[in-house]
Order: C-alpha cells, then sequence, then structure tokens
C-alpha cells in the first residue's frame, strides 16, 4: 500500500487509471442509455467527451494549487477540519458505492449468462479477494492492472465486424428527427458512462510530470469515448430503434452475430474476459474509499486494515440482505448525483479558496 506521496505515476499510467475508470461497466449498456436519439446517439459519446475536458479543467486548477494533496486533505485545508471531514465522509460513502454498484452490476450479469447454477456468494467473495490483492499493492499496482486489463480486452473489438457486415450502414447519417428533450435525457444517461476520470483528484500528488496531467487525462477520456463510439456505431449499424431501446446489454447481443467454427456462444467468452476491466475500476474505487477511511481515522496515515474493512462493507452491501428499493436508491440514484457532484465539487473549493484568499489580503493591508 502506498506509504507518503512518492512521486510514482508516469503519463502512461494516468492514461491507463482513467479510461479504465471510465469503461469498466458502460460499454455493456451505453447503447441502451442513450437510446432516447434513436439512430443518432453514436454523437453523444464525442458531445460528452468534449464535455468532460471541459469540466477536467478547474479539477486541474485546484490540483495545480495543492500539488501535493489529494482531495481528501484539500477539503480540510479550504473548509476546515470540522467541515472538511464532512465532506470527506461523503466522498467516502461515494467510493464505496461505486465500488458495489460496478461489481454488483457486473456479478449479477455474470450470474444470469455464465454461471446461473453458482450463488452469487461463491463469486462476489472470489471476486473481492482479488479485488484486495490489487488493491494492495498501491495505486501503481492498479495503474499496472488496468494496463493489463486493456490490452487484454480490447481485441475483444475485432468481433463487432460481424454486426458491421451484417448491419445497414445508412443508419449512422445523422437525421436528428428527436428533440432537444431526447436530446437531453441521452446525454444526462449517457453522462454516467463517462464518470471516473474525477479520480484524478485522488491520485494528483502521485504523478511525477503533474504539468502535464492535463494532456494525459485527456488522452485516457478520449480513449474511453472512442471505444464508446465504436460500440454505439455498431448497435446502430445493427440493430433497430426498438432493439436499442429495450436491450438492456446490447453488446452480449452484438456477440451473438459473431459466426466462429470452433466457438457456440461467443458472448460468455467475452463476459468472462470483461472482469478485467470491472476489476480495475472497482480497484481504483477501492483505493479511493481506503484512502478516504485513512483521512478520517488515522490522520491521513496508511492504515492496511482500513483496505479490508472498506472491502468487507462494500462486499456486504452487494451481497448481503438489502432490500431492493434501497439498492435502487444506492447504486443508481445516489451514485449518479455523487458523481456529478464529484466533478463539480472543485468549483465550489476553488471559489471557496479565492474568497478566503481575498480576505486575508484585504485583512493583511488593512
Amino acid at each position: 500500500m502506498d506509504k507518503g506521496n512518492f512521486k510514482k505515476l508516469n503519463g502512461y499510467h494516468i492514461v491507463f487509471l482513467t479510461q479504465s475508470t471510465m469503461l469498466g461497466l458502460g460499454l455493456f449498456s451505453l447503447p441502451n442509455d442513450i437510446s432516447n436519439v434513436g439512430y443518432n446517439q453514436w454523437l453523444i459519446p464525442i458531445i460528452l467527451g468534449l464535455v468532460a475536458n471541459l469540466s477536467l479543467l478547474p479539477i486541474i486548477a485546484l490540483c495545480k494549487k495543492f500539488p501535493s494533496d489529494s482531495l481528501f486533505k484539500i477539503n480540510e485545508k479550504i473548509l476546515g477540519s470540522v467541515i472538511g471531514k464532512v465532506a470527506n465522509f461523503f466522498l467516502l460513502l461515494y467510493a464505496i458505492i461505486s465500488v458495489t454498484s460496478v461489481s454488483q452490476s457486473y456479478i449479477k450479469l455474470v450470474q444470469t449468462v455464465v454461471l446461473p447454477q453458482y450463488p452469487i456468494t461463491v463469486s462476489s467473495i472470489s471476486f473481492f479477494l482479488v479485488l484486495i490483492c490489487i488493491v494492495n499493492g498501491g495505486i501503481k499496482s492498479i495503474a499496472r492492472f488496468c494496463m493489463f486489463a486493456i490490452f487484454i480486452t480490447s481485441w475483444l473489438t475485432v468481433y463487432l465486424k460481424w454486426a458491421f457486415q451484417a448491419g445497414n450502414w445508412l443508419h449512422i447519417i445523422p437525421t436528428f428527427e428527436v428533440g432537444g428533450e431526447q436530446w437531453f435525457r441521452a446525454l444526462l444517461n449517457g453522462s454516467v458512462a463517462m464518470f471516473g476520470y474525477g479520480v484524478l483528484l485522488f491520485y494528483y500528488p502521485y504523478i511525477k510530470n503533474q504539468k502535464k496531467a492535463l494532456l494525459y487525462t485527456s488522452i485516457g477520456i478520449w480513449i474511453a469515448v472512442f471505444f464508446y463510439v465504436l460500440v454505439s456505431l455498431a448497435s446502430v449499424v445493427y440493430f433497430s430503434p426498438w432493439q436499442l431501446a429495450n436491450i438492456l446489454y446490447p453488446v452480449l447481443n452484438l456477440f451473438q452475430a459473431v459466426q466462429l467454427a470452433f466457438v457456440e456462444r461467443i458472448e460468455n467468452f467475452g463476459t468472462a474476459l470483461w472482469v478485467f476491466l470491472i476489476l480495475s475500476t472497482s480497484s481504483i474505487y477501492l483505493w479511493v474509499a481506503k484512502k478516504g477511511l485513512d483521512a478520517l481515522l488515522s490522520k491521513h496515515k496508511n492504515r492496511t486494515w482500513h483496505l479490508y474493512v472498506i472491502a468487507f462493507v462494500s462486499w456486504f452491501l452487494l451481497a448481503g440482505p438489502i432490500p431492493f428499493q434501497i439498492q435502487v436508491i444506492l447504486y443508481e440514484e445516489w451514485r449518479n448525483y455523487y458523481g456529478y457532484g464529484l466533478l463539480l465539487f472543485p468549483i465550489f473549493l476553488l471559489i471557496v479558496h479565492k474568497f478566503k484568499s481575498g480576505k486575508g489580503k484585504e485583512a493583511f493591508t488593512s
């Protein structure tokens, strides 16, 4: 586990951390999430990529003012000890909910598609044991796993060629037949798949060349956008508008178009291999949650046992007797609100910091 703010992350680490945090489960359901705009949906990831790059500017601006501190320490410096800890508590909740949400969605998908005969307890325990091993090595270990995950899964996009061959390419021509409300809903639903690059606020102190953090993070964002556009194009070409709106995981159905003599159900293989992307996304949020507990309980000092506590809490929220209505609130509604809040929070902190700095100067000059 990380001990101190040693500069250990190179530029390529930032690129892979960014895109791995964003991708995760988003590729599975994105075409369904943005189906409000029909065949125009492949434009949505591009628009969201531009918005993400714009929202990255205040994040970088805040990090540059406190280059040696994570967001947990920045909160305490700007907002004060008490209010800062309250903000850190909510950030800790967001990280735990994110770990649980991503893990639960994937494990339930595996239970349905690949391992219907096994109980969720066995799959979830195995998943979290691997997750703990990844996070225990620290942020650089997570970055290396993210690199491994993208290289071992990105080649699956080759199987999209069957959808492109069997589909109608005229569908990709934008028609703009839907109104502004549908575009807004598609952007709102699709933005959930873009969450993740804001985690830069927590690992910025570990970056070696912090001056290029904006460039590295932007590259990671557009790598994720590239995969989103590719899957959206394949879905637009292959599916009808009704299918886009009613098929929850279009990628699995795209895999069903694959015809190979030696493999009968390629979607099972793809679903199993996707665990590497899910592990990379979950590991980053688990690391953030562990750092949050360090900030609350041990004054930012590293405590390894905090990792096991956070992992157990997340696993219990996943496999425990939580009512379905509560799960919807925690993993869908609250997580979305927290995600938007994390991206807007740096703007609030910059305003407060500017106000306090200006007030201090006025007091000094008077």
